[in-house]
């Protein structure tokens, strides 16, 4: 398990270049982890609220959410900003030009990775890569474990699982 966050942690570093997914230990321990981030999520339920009024991209992502309408090519500039970059800033004009340097919430994350699923242009690799990738991320600190949605999270864990199964077959 620990052999897998070091390695998941130089992949992001390096923004996931050069990575060598084919080792079967590899593998075996991305499957271990996974049932070992879902079981310390599953323990964090109920999770603590967080509301920062400041974090516009999370207000954003989770309206979109929430509402179940929502603009799909502003979704699909948000994943294309994370793929580059690995991270979502909290503040963005109407043209997705960075306004502030921090960093927006962890569950805006989840959020990202809910409504990727549902757009029709991206294939299925590239949803299971963002997803990979959000998850990747968000299993890191676990410190912040307590302030994921939980039932959100382990949905989007699910849905990974299902790609992963589709892909396979």
């Amino acid at each position: 398990m620990n052999q897998y966050k070091k390695n998941i942690k130089s992949l992001i570093i390096n923004k996931y270049r050069e990575a060598d997914y084919h080792d079967r230990k590899f593998l075996s321990d991305f499957k271990k982890f996974r049932e070992y981030f879902k079981k310390e999520i599953i323990n964090q339920i109920p999770f603590t609220h967080i509301q920062e009024k400041k974090d516009k991209t999370f207000l954003e992502l989770k309206k979109y959410f929430e509402s179940k309408k929502y603009n799909i090519k502003r979704i699909e500039a948000f994943y294309k900003k994370f793929e580059v970059n690995l991270m979502l800033k909290q503040n963005y004009n109407k043209r997705l030009i960075l306004l502030t340097k921090k960093e927006t919430l962890p569950q805006s994350y989840i959020y990202l990775g809910h409504l990727v699923v549902k757009l029709k242009r991206i294939d299925i690799f590239q949803k299971l890569n963002i997803i990979l990738k959000i998850l990747d991320k968000l299993s890191l600190n676990k410190n912040y474990y307590k302030y994921y949605n939980g039932p959100l999270l382990i949905k989007l864990i699910q849905i990974e699982q299902k790609l992963i199964k589709k892909i396979i077959r």
